[in-house]
């Protein structure tokens, strides 16, 4: 019976034309939807980047460690819908509702962020789910958890009142991240995108689902 459900949820009009999960229509919105958050993150990056005080220390490691974080989230999303792992889609969304409150700009996006846990909770709860075990519970737990703690540590660490670069003195220490606060960011976005492509991108056919490509 399993591996017909793909199938029926494609629908063949045999029973009253495609349900609401197998329209090709809202796969392609959850794509657009991840892809939109990689774009943003890159996008973040360079609007950190320039935005930056002149003479900012770490400034091109910081803007890509606060912007990578938003990029790998929707990597994940968009791989878990793509992959029949709607629990990974809901649990890699999750963080972004949080993310994209961080200012007046990303919170624009957070009726995306929620449409793309929406869709993931729909489809963990209607049976869409195809890949269970412990490596799918550390795949949807672990990779998201990361990246979420390590962005939340750039925000909410505590920093020196002031320091002195150079000729350049702060006074102000909201837009200085660290090599140390950059490390951690970053390694939890290597850590998500290689976990994600061994285990997802490059799986082996005998543990791919019966719908998938």
């Amino acid at each position: 019976m399993e591996d017909e459900a793909p199938g029926m949820a494609a629908g063949d009009g045999t029973h009253g034309g495609p349900t609401p999960e197998g329209r090709p229509w809202l796969r392609t919105v959850e794509n657009a939807a991840g892809l939109t958050f990689v774009l943003v993150g890159l996008g973040l990056v360079i609007i950190h980047y320039l935005g930056g005080a002149d003479g900012l220390p770490n400034a091109e490691l910081g803007a890509l460690a606060f912007g990578a974080p938003y990029s790998t989230l929707g990597w994940l999303a968009m791989l878990g819908g793509r992959s029949g792992r709607p629990a990974l889609m809901a649990t890699s969304s999750m963080p972004l509702m949080f993310m994209c409150m961080v200012s007046g700009v990303t919170i624009l996006l957070l009726p995306i962020a929620v449409f793309l846990f929406a869709r993931g909770a729909i489809g963990l709860v209607s049976g869409r789910q195809r890949h269970l075990g412990w490596e799918e519970l550390f795949l949807s737990s672990v990779l998201p958890a990361a990246l979420i703690l390590a962005f939340g540590y750039l925000l909410f660490h505590q920093d020196p009142a002031s320091w002195r670069s150079g000729e350049h003195s702060f006074a102000s220490t909201s837009d200085h991240i660290t090599v140390f606060e950059s490390a951690l960011s970053l390694g939890a976005v290597a850590l998500s995108a290689t976990v994600s492509v061994f285990w997802i991108v490059t799986e082996p056919t005998s543990r791919r689902g019966p719908g998938e490509a």
